[in-house]
């Protein structure tokens, strides 16, 4: 283990647990998204012509972005992002390589969006894989969602916990919780018109999921601009 990945394991033992979950949450989604007159199904079904599925059936979505800063400076920089989001940085971080400037981790964002109708709740949680390549002055960005992870829960049974019941954003090495169901992504409206699963919940973590894409995104053209003070 070399020495980079073993501070990233010690920071992440000292952070406190409540400081790892960035607010994101169905509301904050729902503003992002600023539908307008449109509904969520009018809004998914303009993106199915724009973010399609890979031979995986996931969805993947590649952006090319422009920075302000070296290779080296970028790397660290995503580094320490990850670091002080992340729930442990040795299982998060799936792959790195600062000579290749690669970084691939997991996310989580908990509570993305619920039907609003059923009782209990369908909650939906997402845990896309987020992969970044950095050079001097570019990044290409690659998001990778799989699928909906779905637990049906009254109001106040969703409030309860942290990873899987929680809400927000960090970066995990947590898996899956066994008492989730988990839809996959191809198999979901929009892109399946025969799917089984609730159309509503679908069309909503659908559109959240694009949402929390541009926010990944624009968190790392942060950390590409973010300059760190040379002593003097």
């Amino acid at each position: 283990m070399n020495m980079k990945k073993l501070f990233l394991i010690c920071l992440c033992f000292y952070v406190s647990l409540a400081g790892f979950c960035q607010k994101i949450d169905v509301t904050s989604l729902e503003i992002n998204a600023d539908l307008g007159k449109e509904s969520y199904q009018d809004r998914a079904k303009k993106y199915l012509s724009t973010y399609k599925l890979n031979d995986n059936g996931e969805l993947e979505i590649t952006s090319y972005l422009q920075v302000g800063d070296t290779k080296e400076v970028m790397y660290n920089n995503l580094i320490n992002w990850i670091v002080s989001s992340c729930t442990e940085a040795a299982t998060a971080i799936l792959y790195e390589n600062e000579e290749e400037g690669r970084i691939t981790t997991r996310c989580y964002f908990g509570k993305i969006a619920n039907d609003g109708k059923s009782k209990p709740k369908e909650w939906v949680d997402i845990r896309p894989t987020l992969s970044v390549e950095v050079q001097d002055k570019e990044a290409i960005m690659k998001f990778i969602l799989p699928g909906f992870e779905v637990m049906k829960q009254g109001e106040d049974e969703a409030t309860r916990g942290f990873m899987g019941s929680g809400k927000g954003f960090c970066f995990t090495g947590d898996e899956t919780p066994k008492e989730v169901t988990v839809w996959p992504i191809a198999q979901c409206y929009p892109y399946n018109s025969d799917c089984k699963f609730s159309k509503t919940t679908c069309y909503m973590a659908y559109v959240h999921a694009i949402e929390c894409y541009k926010i990944l995104k624009q968190q790392v053209l942060n950390a590409g601009y973010k300059t760190i003070r040379k002593k003097k």
